[in-house]
């Protein structure tokens, strides 16, 4: 239980009752949060544990590795003179060949991304409003659909909330590419990533 100001920005994780979740039952049942408070999350994804040898190895494995060598990291910046200089940023701090980043570059990247503030310029608000309608067209329910609602909830429908969402998600694209200003593909981007967050959601509760 916590109590946050009303702009601060939240990633959470939640676990659904009895440890299993249901895929007969919505969201909101599964993990006990109405629906008002799940809307207010930008993206949410299903995550569920699926038994498999190569992954629960792989799991196993980092756990193990991360146990071993906890608080390294810390000690090594603190014995690092360099530490908070843009020239501290080494080679060392990205292998390429496995795609993987430093604690040490990954902080400096999201030092470096929150100094922009994006904005939407003219030319790419109406591209919005038009993909925001024609979202909204897609998701009207058919005449012949007799269901009377989804397992997944209110989370699946498209509504102005989702609309600002698309556009927190764009600011935050650009601020990815060090911009001040939201372009198009920023936009797609975020679209792209609110419908797979509804295929998520509409597929692992074994919707059609």
């Amino acid at each position: 239980m916590a109590t946050l100001n009303a702009r601060a920005s939240v990633l959470a994780a939640a676990n659904p009752l009895y440890s299993r979740y249901n895929r007969h039952k919505s969201l909101s049942e599964n993990i006990n949060l109405p629906n008002s408070l799940l809307s207010r999350f930008d993206l949410m994804f299903l995550i569920l544990d699926v038994p498999d040898i190569d992954r629960d190895m792989a799991l196993a494995r980092h756990v193990t590795f991360v146990h071993q060598n906890e608080g390294l990291e810390e000690r090594q910046d603190d014995l690092d003179p360099d530490e908070g200089n843009d020239d501290a940023i080494e080679k060392s701090d990205y292998n390429e060949e496995k795609g993987i980043v430093s604690p040490r570059l990954l902080r400096e990247y999201i030092s470096r991304a929150r100094r922009h503030h994006p904005v939407v310029p003219p030319e790419v608000a109406p591209y919005i409003v038009e993909a925001y309608v024609s979202l909204r067209m897609q998701d009207r329910p058919m005449k012949n659909n007799k269901s009377g609602g989804s397992k997944a909830g209110d989370q699946t429908a498209m509504t102005a909330r989702q609309l600002l969402s698309i556009l927190r998600l764009g600011q935050a694209l650009a601020r990815l590419r060090f911009s001040d200003f939201v372009a198009r593909e920023d936009v797609d981007e975020a679209i792209r990533l609110t419908h797979m967050s509804k295929a998520s959601l509409s597929e692992e509760t074994g919707e059609d």
